[in-house]
């Protein structure tokens, strides 16, 4: 036996306490101890497992990624969807909503439905551009050859500096110049076709090297005039279709948003957060997620000075990525420059002529995945 101290810890009801004084407790031996428990419980048995990091699975809001997760989830929907359970947001309304976005091979070539409503604004797009260009080079090339004849010949009536007579002509005050903008030499041609109608006498015809003569008449202006019109109206029309392009593309991504994170929220009550299905569903197991799928590829292209656009696909189950740069020459090793959640990533400030070397790496809150090929390059002056 031994003697109870006020502060050993022995509670008021073990037992083998005997309070006195002294007060003291029987032991194992002793007559009259008591087992305080003959069949304690085993001693839970932790089990082994790796750190837990939460995983949100958060809807990517860029528009490449979004579709690369959407069609990794219509996957998983198609393979286990029933098995776990999958009911209000299936494989079907998944399907759909890529192919409005993305476009159904099902479809009609040539339709909007064949092409989607993502390749049909980058249509759009380019058509505006194309107008744009063709008013570019109407106002660049003929329009300006035209112009820069028109002052020719009323610098041979008027003299070379800024006057009553070539403010009469269409000129602003001030200024025997071609104009630069195209609204401004639109503007020219009109008051070049009133002018030389009512000075039919200024008319000429300027001999051209290597072409038939430059027309420089009233009924000439009218047609270059009338070709900017009809150049300025198709812009006007092709960035009204590329509005509506683009409203159709943003609600169709939307729509894909909204499904994604729905099937998402919809796995959230029926996956357990440590169950490894959620990877069939190339979403992140949210308790202990594993590392993303690595980069495949990398690519280095010239953006400028001084500037080079990195892009690279997407990895599965990636959150963001470290971008890591050497300055051949000049840095010891790669540096973490920046971690992007998007695909691409421009790097600045670099010496015109210098080499650089880059890749990136996936990451999560599982960690890192494999690491893209190192691309090698030298900068753009």
């Amino acid at each position: 036996m031994r003697t109870i101290r006020w502060d050993d810890g022995t509670r008021f009801d073990n037992p083998n306490a005997r309070w006195g004084s002294p007060a003291y407790l029987l032991e194992p031996g002793d007559p009259g101890y008591v087992d305080p428990d003959p069949n304690p419980p085993p001693s839970p048995t932790k089990p082994k497992t790796k750190p837990h990091h939460m995983s949100s699975n958060a809807t990517p809001d860029n528009r490449t990624i979004l579709t690369a997760l959407a069609r990794n989830i219509l996957a998983g929907q198609l393979s286990i969807g029933a098995t776990v359970g999958l009911h209000h947001h299936t494989s079907t309304q998944m399907d759909a909503a890529i192919k409005k976005l993305g476009g159904d091979p099902a479809a009609d070539p040539g339709t909007d439905a064949n092409q989607g409503s993502q390749l049909r604004y980058r249509d759009c797009v380019d058509a505006t551009s194309d107008a744009r260009a063709a008013l570019r080079d109407d106002s660049d090339g003929p329009v300006k050859t035209w112009l820069s004849g028109y002052r020719k010949v009323l610098t041979g009536i008027h003299g070379s500096k800024s006057n009553d007579g070539w403010i009469a002509a269409g000129f602003p005050p001030g200024t025997t110049s071609v104009p630069r903008s195209h609204d401004a030499r639109h503007g020219l041609l009109d008051a070049a076709r009133a002018y030389l109608v009512t000075h039919s006498g200024y008319e000429a015809s300027l001999p051209q090297a290597g072409g038939s003569p430059l027309a420089i008449t009233a009924a000439e202006a009218l047609a270059l005039s009338t070709a900017m019109q009809t150049a300025k109206t198709l812009i006007n029309d092709r960035e009204a279709e590329q509005t509506t392009c683009k409203m159709v593309r943003d609600t169709d991504v939307d729509a894909l948003f909204d499904e994604v994170s729905s099937t998402i929220a919809e796995l959230n009550g029926l996956l357990a957060v440590d169950d490894p299905r959620w990877e069939n569903f190339g979403l992140n197991i949210p308790a202990n997620p594993n590392p993303p799928g690595g980069v495949a590829e990398l690519t280095v292209t010239a953006a400028g000075t001084g500037r080079e656009l990195v892009v690279w696909p997407y990895a599965v189950r990636a959150d963001y990525y470290r971008l890591y740069l050497k300055r051949v020459g000049t840095d010891e090793d790669f540096v973490n420059v920046t971690d992007p959640k998007d695909l691409e990533y421009t790097i600045k400030d670099l010496t015109p002529g210098g080499s650089i070397e880059v890749y990136v790496v996936p990451m999560n809150s599982g960690g890192a995945g494999s690491a893209s090929p190192t691309v090698t390059k030298v900068v753009g002056a």
